[in-house]
């Protein structure tokens, strides 16, 4: 079911979240605020663990029939079916095993932007070493304009892969997807998608948006526990990104090294039981109880409530575009330093982050989530304003 926004609606909602009574919570692009349905599962778990026992009968049927449980739910929230998602640890391991996966030769080519986040930037980087492949990277500026154009423009006949963000980290940007598996499929290449910062915040259903590869982590928008996450595969990709690492379970065990048939070969190293539970658990409590159309559209109403705000304060310049936005805003000022302004606004109960990885822009961000009422973003405007006045001050005297 789906819930009525209301205030009383919200203000329960929230008292499942702790966290967002102890602070602004406005940094759901790190981590989001874990809910109690998460901790209840966790501890659950955790203690039939101690009290009984991890390797009771049985047990090694009951955790592949939890994680491929885990595996449904996700397929239901994302438009995917359950054999192609694979359990992972990070949206890191999942890009891993996507990039990996594939066979590459010297002076293969993968076209990225000047906004990713070092997660995709880093396995590049190695492919580079490793096999030789060059990495072209498309100048958009902050993330509007037009995208695929300068996507295209970086296209050779070498052109292998397109691996970009569907959200931007480093400017809050929305990307085409749709429009980039269509340029993709023209030069015959593959989309591996850095979905760090879109699931659990925009609405998403894969197999409409035409990718090959998503990797997603549970921790962030979806307010699941750390080492949690999951990796797509389209299904008639199976044959083009191979397993990178054989474990017991992944493959056939007659000898004669036959993949699973679901994703689940792309499964990498063993799952703290707890956090899967609690990953689980925080999934079906977004679905069942918070509604995910609601969550998304009061993310992208919160998003565009601060942006306005932030946008009229003097010396603030607001890098997310309007048009191509949801709850991720990121913005410079002359007045103060990213990291001054973050640690200012901590001390006045405002969590939020900075970011300060090249090429990306230097800027502070902020991640307006579902859970923040419309009162918390203006104080968070106020605190900014004020904490900015006080610097130019400062300078002034």
């Amino acid at each position: 079911m789906s819930i009525v926004a209301t205030e009383r609606d919200l203000a329960r909602l929230r008292a499942d979240l702790p966290a967002v009574g102890t602070t602004g919570y406005f940094n759901a692009g790190t981590n989001g605020p874990l809910p109690r349905a998460a901790q209840e599962a966790l501890v659950t778990a955790a203690t039939t663990e101690l009290e009984i026992g991890r390797i009771v009968p049985g047990v090694y049927e009951r955790n592949h029939r939890r994680n491929r449980d885990v595996a449904a739910t996700i397929g239901g929230m994302f438009g995917a079916n359950p054999d192609e998602i694979a359990l992972t640890h990070s949206t890191g391991e999942g890009l891993n095993a996507a990039l990996m996966g594939l066979s590459w030769e010297p002076g293969d080519e993968v076209v990225t932007t000047n906004l990713e986040h070092p997660g995709l930037f880093l396995p590049l980087a190695l492919l580079a070493h490793r096999s030789g492949v060059r990495t072209r990277v498309a100048d958009i500026k902050n993330g509007e304009g037009d995208v695929v154009a300068a996507l295209e423009a970086q296209l050779t006949a070498a052109t292998r892969v397109i691996a970009i963000s569907h959200l931007m980290w480093s400017s809050g940007a929305v990307m085409p997807l749709r429009q980039i598996a269509d340029l993709a499929r023209e030069c015959e290449a593959l989309v591996i998608v850095d979905a760090a910062q879109a699931a659990g915040q925009i609405p998403v259903d894969l197999h409409a948006l035409g990718v090959d590869a998503y990797a997603a982590p549970g921790q962030k928008w979806l307010c699941g526990p750390e080492a949690t996450g999951f990796l797509y595969v389209r299904r008639d990709r199976f044959a083009d990104i191979a397993p990178t690492y054989i474990r017991y379970g992944s493959f056939d065990p007659s000898g004669y090294l036959i993949p699973n048939p679901t994703a689940a070969r792309y499964e990498i190293g063993e799952f703290y039981g707890p956090a899967v539970e609690a990953h689980h658990a925080t999934l079906r409590w977004l679905r069942d109880v918070v509604g995910l159309d609601w969550a998304y559209s009061r993310i992208a109403e919160l998003g565009q409530r601060f942006r306005a705000g932030i946008a009229a304060l003097p010396d603030v310049t607001v890098l997310t575009p309007a048009d191509r936005m949801a709850g991720l805003i990121n913005f410079t000022t002359p007045a103060m330093r990213p990291q001054e302004l973050t640690a200012k606004l901590y001390e006045r109960g405002q969590t939020i982050r900075y970011v300060d990885t090249r090429p990306c822009p230097v800027s502070v961000r902020v991640s307006t989530g579902w859970w923040n009422t419309e009162e918390e973003v203006d104080r968070l405007v106020a605190d900014i304003a004020d904490v900015l006045v006080g610097a130019n001050d400062e300078t002034a005297g």
